[in-house]
């Protein structure tokens, strides 16, 4: 019976959610990091998104390269409403960390309704969904519903398409008074969203490729490091879109770079430890 009990013990600990695993500070910054990778090219009722897929493996793969733990990657046919819905409301809550980073990268079409408010708000359109209908939709209303359920430490939300419709944080007052190195600045929660573009515009594509996906494989591989200081944290990545997405498509397509919840930063490359701060 003694035994019976140790292995029944020691199965249920294999498969303890992180979030209720963790306990104390990880080493580094983050317990386990996670990235969600989501590309829809064809769709049932909907005009196909040509080049969407290739795209969302080639950030699937910039994440893997950052050392990223898990990456999970849901194309096609496997993005769902059910699918996406359960994402958000069981799967991920279950298994992120208070202690994690959590990025969920997103390409494919959008829509927009106007809320009961009479606010208009975007919409991520699954695979069995029409574009004009939300009732299969992921809302931002579900978006913003899942980051205040998530334990992570840190989230951000990459859409490759005009994502509107938020409410934002202020931002926190700036102070150097104590700031010695930037991972102290990353001790605080923080939820923040790059969106391709701003409300009425489209995502541009040049020959099937995604121009904002370029400059973010591009920002992810060091060159959003605008400060040279060895460490990209999500905004900075946020400025250096904003920049190079307006520059490159002649100003039709402005990135929109948001903290929606906390005063916190996202690390997304490391430096060295004692590096002069960044300075927003």
């Amino acid at each position: 019976m003694a035994v019976w009990i140790l292995v029944v013990g020691l199965w249920h600990g294999l498969y303890l959610p992180s979030v209720w695993a963790q306990a104390g500070k990880p080493e580094g910054l983050y317990y386990k990091s996670w990235a969600v990778v989501i590309g829809i090219e064809h769709y049932l009722v909907a005009p196909p998104v040509p080049g969407t897929v290739h795209d969302a493996k080639l950030v699937a793969e910039a994440f893997r390269r950052l050392g990223f733990d898990e990456v999970v990657e849901i194309y096609e046919k496997d993005a769902t409403s059910r699918h996406l819905h359960q994402l958000l409301t069981d799967i991920l809550p279950r298994k992120v960390g208070r202690m994690d980073r959590l990025v969920i990268f997103y390409t494919g079409h959008v829509g927009a309704i106007q809320d009961s408010d009479g606010e208009e708000r975007s919409y991520l359109v699954p695979i069995d969904a029409q574009i004009a209908h939300p009732g299969k939709a992921v809302t931002v209303g579900h978006l913003k519903e899942f980051t205040r359920r998530i334990a992570s430490k840190h989230t951000v939300l990459l859409f490759d398409a005009p994502v509107f419709g938020w409410e934002v944080t202020p931002p926190a007052k700036l102070s150097l008074e104590g700031r010695v190195a930037p991972e102290e600045e990353m001790e605080r929660r923080a939820v923040q969203v790059i969106s391709a573009a701003r409300k009425g515009e489209a995502s541009v594509r040049v020959e099937g490729k995604s121009l904002f996906v370029q400059f973010l494989l591009a920002g992810l591989a060091g060159q959003a490091d605008l400060d040279g200081n060895g460490w990209l944290v999500v905004s900075e990545l946020g400025r250096y879109l904003v920049e190079q997405v307006e520059q490159a498509s002649g100003g039709v397509q402005h990135p929109v770079s948001l903290r929606i919840d906390g005063d916190g930063d996202t690390v997304l490359i490391e430096g060295q430890k004692g590096a002069p701060p960044s300075v927003p």
